[in-house]
């Protein structure tokens, strides 16, 4: 209250000093400028009062958790390698927070993160073999239709939706409509499995609004960057890529599934052969933009794409592949594992100084001798 009455006053002398008038004892007489000076600094001075101290610094927010994100890549009957990395990762005990797949790797990553046994997972693999899922498609759009494949992920999962998994998941699907990546990360399971396994030519897209939903691996074969975006600091990357040297036209076995479908198997080889070429080429490109902090690359060469039976060969690759990188898996889990450190506090920034008063005369100070004004001063009576 003091403080305020003094700027108050301050203020107004302030006003009538500036207007250029001091009323003295002889009239108004026009202010020295280092008069109107001193009343300024006055009035800076009892402002700089009122303000009072400074506001303690903000508390500093706790750091943010660490996430670790797994990307699965699509390739078919190889993605049973995905299994035998994921059984690598548990028994070295790496914490997986996200998991992220597009095509047979989107189906790896649903069904381990929805909790089911990595022989359950053969079994799904097993029983999508051609043969046993060869029906007619009703849409004409696939060789073959999505009926059983739809009751074989129904009698697994059920109407389980990704609000439902024990670890957060999402799998990419293609657009066709549109010719965008689609992430799927909620509503049912079972529909967004058939998207994003819906190879085009073999399986019928899946329709979900104006969407036309096919295999996520069209456009984004290895999905590092939408693990990353989902949240994950670093990305372990298991790429099942067969666009390997000593490509070779060795006419397929007649008791192929392909010739059980009577399809023209040679054809198919060659298609498969500039399709694996198509999307090794863009999978590089994603990971140039996009690299993972491990990638994990199992040899599934000799796996065909479209071969569901060979589980325990996929698993076998998978497992060697992971084990060979076991050092660098233990170096993610222990900086997984690791609390982060908390940011320092900033030091504490001194009070700004309050500016002083400079008179426009000089003070006295104590022991000095006075300046005189010329004028003798009277001599000590004399005794």
């Amino acid at each position: 209250m003091a403080e305020d009455s003094c700027i108050l006053v301050a203020d107004l002398s302030y006003r009538d000093l500036t207007n250029g008038t001091h009323l003295g004892a002889k009239g108004a007489t026009t202010m020295s400028e280092s008069s109107i000076s001193w009343f300024e600094q006055i009035r800076s001075y009892f402002a700089s009062l009122s303000r009072g101290p400074l506001a303690p610094p903000a508390a500093q927010a706790p750091p943010e958790p660490r996430r670790l994100g797994l990307a699965l890549g699509g390739g078919g009957g190889k993605g049973m390698a995905h299994v035998g990395v994921l059984r690598v990762l548990e028994e070295l005990d790496v914490p997986i927070d996200l998991i992220v797949g597009s095509s047979t790797g989107g189906a790896v990553a649903v069904l381990y993160a929805a909790g089911l046994s990595f022989e359950a997972i053969h079994e799904i693999f097993r029983n999508t073999a051609l043969r046993r899922i060869a029906v007619p498609d009703p849409t004409r759009t696939g060789l073959i239709g999505q009926r059983r494949r739809e009751e074989i992920l129904r009698r697994m999962l059920g109407n389980r939706t990704f609000a439902d998994l024990r670890t957060p998941c999402a799998v990419m699907a293609t657009d066709l409509a549109s010719g965008r990546q689609v992430l799927l990360d909620e509503g049912p399971l079972v529909e967004a499995l058939l998207a994003t396994t819906a190879l085009p030519l073999i399986v019928p897209p899946v329709v979900r609004g104006d969407m036309i939903l096919a295999d996520g691996g069209i456009l984004n074969n290895l999905p590092v960057d939408a693990a990353q975006r989902l949240g994950a600091q670093r990305v372990i990357a298991i790429e099942l890529n067969d666009a390997v040297p000593n490509f070779g036209l060795a006419s397929l076995p007649s008791d192929s599934p392909l010739a059980r479908l009577m399809l023209a198997p040679q054809q198919l080889v060659v298609a498969g052969r500039a399709l694996s070429l198509l999307v090794n080429h863009a999978t590089t490109l994603h990971l140039r933009d996009n690299p993972p902090d491990l990638l994990i690359s199992p040899y599934v060469a000799d796996i065909p794409t479209l071969d569901m039976t060979n589980t325990t060969k996929g698993e076998q690759a998978g497992l060697t592949a992971a084990r060979d990188l076991a050092e660098e898996l233990l170096a993610l889990r222990a900086w997984r594992l690791e609390t982060p450190a908390p940011q320092p506090e900033p030091a504490p920034q001194p009070e700004p100084a309050r500016p002083w008063l400079s008179l426009p005369f000089q003070l006295p100070r104590w022991g000095e001798a006075q300046p005189t004004d010329g004028r003798d001063q009277a001599s000590p009576p004399q005794t």
